[in-house]
């Protein structure tokens, strides 16, 4: 197994509200058991889902702006921001106008995204 690979490397797993790439996970490149981690992007003008994980989640603004709400917390995000989302807790990300937003997400344990 080569640990070394590009983000070029990663193929991309589209939904409707973003893109996906799964560098580490049971979706990554490398299938690891306890870390999950990758880039997402959602486009302009978007809102994702509201969704939650069974896991903790860490995010960090790769490049971008936007809203994102944390339970019922709204908070303006742009490049360098990091944002930490407890498990169970729902979030939604929520991009402005003229501006994709490119994130790093980290999860805690064993998850599987399927939408």
């Amino acid at each position: 197994m080569n640990n070394v690979f590009n983000e070029k490397d990663i193929g991309k797993k589209v939904f409707d509200d973003r893109w996906v790439k799964f560098a580490f996970g049971p979706q990554g490149k490398v299938d690891t058991e306890n870390l999950n981690l990758g880039i997402t992007l959602f486009k302009e003008g978007k809102t994702s889902l509201t969704h939650q994980h069974d896991v903790d989640e860490a995010l960090f603004i790769l490049s971008g702006r936007g809203t994102v709400k944390v339970g019922e917390e709204l908070v303006k995000v742009a490049s360098g921001d990091f944002i930490y989302v407890p498990c169970h807790t729902d979030h939604t990300m929520i991009t402005d106008l003229g501006s994709d937003l490119k994130i790093f997400f980290i999860f805690s344990g064993k998850i599987v995204i399927d939408h």
